[in-house]
């Protein structure tokens, strides 16, 4: 099968979504011809055209506009592309890039698959202005001349059909998957005792701010780890100063074995975000058997069932009162790690492109 990945943002730059495309698209050149278009963004040191068997990756020169880069070259990618693709799959994170994708695909006569890794929400004062016209005018149309839509939780998908009207049957649930052979248990014994850690992009998102003023409500002797990098980066180093925080580290960004080690010392995993899809650093941390806190997020807590506690408004003094609980329950910081292992075995990334084959041959069949 010929296969085209498109995706505005690409490792090395840093981010679920690049991740998993990166993950999605590396397993499917096993079986299958793929071309990964993609921008520069976070990644001028590379080379701008990659192959690793039947694996290729273009990075063409970008703008960024906002969050949204710009991709002028992509359409004419998408055009000229040979030999004529089977499917297009638009990893569909931010604006402009599906349009030049639905453009694309159509004067092709190619079908695409929109994949869904977060239900986007404005970041400015703009955006909260800018983006509901958006949806409504643009992006409804993409997701509904697609041949389908994939999403990463059933919560995920009610919310899809609901908001843009779409089928049911043309949204389809393929959860994320995790790297089974980095990211390994290890002895519930053999974890630090009062040691936290939050990873990702240090974004509003991710409500990191949070966590950092917990710290001011639990003992000195607990220590929480910031791993990642991101916008917020300066203001939250402010934060701990201001807080007068010293057992508060920054680490920045970690190799994936130097994060699977993290993960496995951890007596806690904290993930207080105000919005997610299903972020990988959940599926990471279960397959490392860590316990969890997180949001009582819909996508969360359908992802994680019983190897998370889910805190139902992630104030400061609401995230220390769940980890002063957990931290003085060892009992049930153990449940919910042998929680985490049993459910981890229904991800892995082999499972995660296989299910998508499954979706490419119902495009193709014309039966989505």
């Amino acid at each position: 099968m010929e296969i085209i990945q498109v995706a505005g943002l690409f490792p090395p730059h840093l981010g679920g979504e690049e991740l998993v495309a990166l993950q999605l698209a590396t397993t499917q050149a096993r079986r299958h011809n793929v071309t990964v278009y993609t921008s520069d963004i976070g990644a001028h040191a590379m080379p701008r055209r990659q192959q690793d068997g039947r694996l290729q990756i273009f990075r063409d020169r970008a703008w960024r506009v906002g969050n949204t880069p710009v991709l002028p070259r992509l359409t004419g990618r998408l055009l000229r592309h040979k030999p004529r693709p089977d499917v297009v799959h638009v990893h569909a994170g931010q604006a402009l890039l599906p349009e030049m994708v639905r453009l694309g695909a159509r004067c092709r006569g190619v079908p695409y698959v929109a994949h869904l890794h977060l239900m986007v929400r404005p970041s400015s004062p703009a955006g909260r202005l800018l983006l509901p016209v958006y949806q409504r005018t643009l992006y409804v149309g993409f997701l509904r001349r697609a041949a389908l839509v994939i999403c990463l939780t059933e919560a995920m998908r009610s919310t899809v059909v609901a908001q843009f009207g779409l089928a049911r049957e043309r949204v389809a649930v393929v959860p994320n998957g995790v790297d089974g052979e980095v990211f390994t248990p290890a002895p519930f014994a053999g974890r630090a005792e009062r040691e936290l850690l939050i990873v990702g992009r240090l974004t509003a998102q991710k409500n990191v701010a949070a966590a950092v003023e917990a710290m001011a409500h639990l003992p000195r002797d607990v220590t929480l780890r910031i791993v990642g990098d991101g916008e917020d980066a300066v203001a939250l180093r402010a934060q701990v100063s201001r807080l007068g925080l010293s057992n508060v580290r920054f680490e920045g960004r970690l190799s994936p074995v130097e994060l699977a080690a993290a993960y496995r010392r951890a007596t806690l995993v904290l993930m207080p975000s105000t919005h997610e899809g299903q972020p990988l650093v959940l599926l990471e941390a279960m397959a490392t058997g860590a316990p969890v806190v997180c949001s009582a997020l819909p996508e969360l807590v359908e992802t994680a069932r019983d190897a998370a506690l889910p805190v139902e408004n992630p104030t400061p003094a609401a995230l220390a009162a769940a980890v002063r609980t957990l931290l003085e329950d060892p009992a049930r910081r153990r449940r919910l790690a042998d929680a985490a292992l049993r459910r981890i075995a229904a991800y892995s990334w082999p499972a995660v492109a296989a299910a998508v084959d499954e979706l490419y041959d119902r495009v193709r069949a014309g039966s989505p």
